[in-house]
């Protein structure tokens, strides 16, 4: 069937010049040469461009999709491939005028979606690799990789950034999204020279504008979908979990590179094509940062699988080498652009902070994120990245609302924990090295709150440097009886399972332990851990041991300004202080014995180890807990300094314990 336009809309074609007009007669007879030169002209035509989508629908509205390549249907493919091309061509010249740009995007893509989309999986098929095709195409045909993805894809980005109904197609329909997702594996294995276009040889940001435009569609089909549907297509489409998180990787990587690789522009500013091509890439690297975190924060996700593969890696080595191009400032009227300017270049590291943040919050081993945030240079990072002079910084927004800012005053509640102190001691010794005082003061909201966190840094990797923040009991036999020293990965090693902390060379001297005092010790010593079997708590109870002990040392006034008696819900409550870990500053709460458990739920100590423990009168206040967060939980810890110094004699280093342990309320525990 010959394609076909009506009445009113031949009409209309007489606007376009003469030579145009036999060009587009041509077409509609079905001349593939005809039809190439409309498409050819179509940057010249300009305006009455829309005028020609009726001749390009026709076309593909004229012939059944073929169901292989033949020679016989080669006029077919390469009207359809042109057509399509028109189409694309008439959607990218509306750039981003949002008003016009809805209204023929609506006419030349939405309006007629159940007509294009097949030829557009036929193409995606048929002509990206791994395709159908047989090895030698037929006379006349020819489709480039490029070709194959700009009329496969570049409809859907269309769709997505005018249309509220293309947004829809990604988030809701597993077709659209199981075909996307196929394209993004392909992309990922592409080189640069498989998306050279023809039109414009030499230009080396191809490819990577291409991955930015992927890696933005990602992000909008994880929007509102349903928790598990677009994580199990991505697999599909990957070829496993692993697959998939290690290609959500990989686009970071790869458009890091890109970035990277770029020229440095003459001229920061729209006109400039490398400066244009840099900010365009540098917001796709964001949106494929923001993918990651979507994968990993989902039903059947996976976000753990990302933070062993290196994903805070890939991240930090983003921001490092990139800041300084993106926060180089143009000074000019650009740098106030809300597309191009300094802040939206920085949102993209603001981005990769979110994403630390979120996995330090999240993640299962909280510990290890933020030891392997600070072996890959976090702090330097966020000391380079301040705000400069250049930019009109709002610094009570700054304060409340950026991510930097808020990733640094967060990181010190992570200094009592062991793993995290061995990695903090090389990374101040690093920034010792490298003056970064004059770049990080030029933001006064950075300083104040970096001065903060470098106070708590150095007297916390302090604590762990001294001979009484190592945890002892994991490196000797407990017996009393026993000298015995191994490793702490020692697998021949018995545990005691009720406190999870003492570790004994032989059955014989766990039994000769238990007869000589830990019947007593052990359930204190088990509540010193909040009743749960957390690896990075047992590993550091001495360290937060000792930052309890100073903490109650340097704040005794704030204690004994607490008022025991106003919380106190009988004559026979006790008061009990909660020097709470699990913010920063480090806050101090006073609650009644009886209340303290209704808060705190199951993550915390057994009352009558607590309800055992007398203090003496010179004190200036009863019972302690430790609040501590790792992840998303948050345990409460029967006083460590306390339990440590009652089973083994511990002391702080700062000032010996303060309570006095009455025996006889003690209850042997199963071991």
């Amino acid at each position: 069937m010959a394609p076909r336009i009506n009445t009113r809309d031949r009409e209309a074609l007489r606007v376009l010049p003469r030579l145009m007009q036999r060009k587009v007669d041509g077409a509609l007879r079905g001349s593939v040469e005809d039809l190439r030169d409309v498409v050819g002209s179509l940057n010249q035509l300009k305006d009455v461009t829309p005028l020609l989508l009726p001749v390009f629908h026709a076309q593909l509205e004229a012939y059944p999709v073929p169901d292989r390549i033949s020679p016989d249907v080669v006029p077919v493919i390469m009207l359809a491939k042109w057509s399509l091309g028109g189409i694309v061509q008439i959607c990218h010249n509306l750039g981003s005028n949002i008003s016009l740009g809805e209204r023929i995007v609506h006419d030349a893509i939405a309006s007629k979606w159940e007509m294009l989309f097949p030829w557009m999986q036929f193409f995606s098929n048929n002509f990206l690799p791994p395709s159908q095709r047989p090895a030698a195409l037929p006379h006349g045909l020819s489709v480039s990789t490029y070709e194959a993805l700009r009329i496969t894809i570049h409809p859907l980005s269309t769709l997505c950034q005018f249309t509220a109904t293309g947004r829809q197609l990604m988030r809701m329909n597993p077709i659209v999204q199981a075909f996307f997702f196929r394209a993004w594996v392909i992309v990922d294995g592409l080189k640069s020279n498989d998306v050279a276009d023809p039109l414009r040889e030499g230009d080396k940001n191809l490819s990577a504008l291409i991955r930015a435009n992927m890696c933005s569609l990602s992000v909008i089909c994880m929007e509102d979908t349903p928790a598990s549907l677009p994580v199990s297509i991505i697999a599909s489409a990957a070829g496993g979990t692993f697959p998939m998180a290690s290609l959500a990787l990989r686009y970071i990587r790869r458009m890091t590179k890109e970035v990277s690789n770029m020229p440095e522009p003459r001229l920061r500013a729209r006109e400039n094509v490398d400066f244009s091509s840099m900010t365009v890439c540098a917001t796709g690297l964001a949106q494929a940062i923001l993918f990651m975190q979507s994968l990993g924060d989902r039903e059947g996700g996976c976000h753990e699988l990302l933070l062993q593969i290196g994903s805070i890696r890939t991240v930090l080595s983003a921001v490092s080498t990139l800041w300084e191009r993106l926060l180089t400032p143009a000074w000019n009227s650009s740098d106030n652009e809300p597309d191009i300017g300094l802040a939206a270049r920085r949102r993209v590291l603001y981005i990769a902070y979110r994403y630390i943040g979120y996995s330090m919050n999240c993640a299962n081993d909280s510990a290890l994120v933020i030891s392997q945030a600070l072996q890959h240079g976090l702090l330097e990072c966020l000391l380079r990245t301040g705000s400069s002079r250049a930019e009109r910084v709002d610094n009570t927004k700054r304060f409340d609302d950026d991510h930097d800012i808020q990733l640094l005053k967060e990181l010190p509640r992570f200094f009592i924990f062991s793993k995290v102190l061995r990695a903090l001691h090389p990374a101040l010794q690093r920034l010792d090295r490298v003056d970064l005082q004059e770049r990080a003061s030029q933001d006064p909201v950075l300083w104040e709150v970096w001065q903060s966190v470098d106070s708590a840094a150095r007297t916390f990797t302090n604590f762990h440097e001294l001979p009484e923040g190592a945890p002892f009991y994991r490196y000797r036999c407990c017996s009393l009886k026993c000298s015995l020293n191994f490793s702490e990965d020692d697998v021949t090693a018995y545990r005691c399972s009720g406190c999870m902390l003492t570790r004994y060379c032989s059955k014989n001297c766990q039994k000769d332990a238990w007869d000589s005092g830990h019947r007593v010790h052990c359930r204190m010593l088990r509540s010193a851990l909040g009743n749960q079997d957390v690896r990075e708590i047992r590993k550091s109870l001495p360290v937060i041991a000792m930052i309890e002990s100073w903490i109650c040392e340097e704040r005794i006034h704030e204690i004994m300004s607490l008022d025991k008696d106003a919380v106190k819900t009988s004559d026979n409550d006790r008061s009990i202080v909660e020097v709470d870990l699990s913010l920063y500053p480090i806050e101090l709460n006073m609650y009644s014995l009886r209340d303290y458990f209704l808060v705190c739920g199951s993550h915390t100590f057994e009352r009558e180890v607590a309800e055992s423990i007398t203090t003496s009168e010179e004190s200036p206040y009863g019972l302690v807990a430790v609040k501590v967060r790792l992840g998303r939980e948050y345990y409460s810890l029967f006083s460590p300094a306390t339990a440590l110094g009652v089973a083994f004699g511990w002391t702080s280093g700062i000032q010996g314990g303060r309570y006095i342990h009455d025996h006889s309320h003690s209850q042997t525990p199963d071991t």
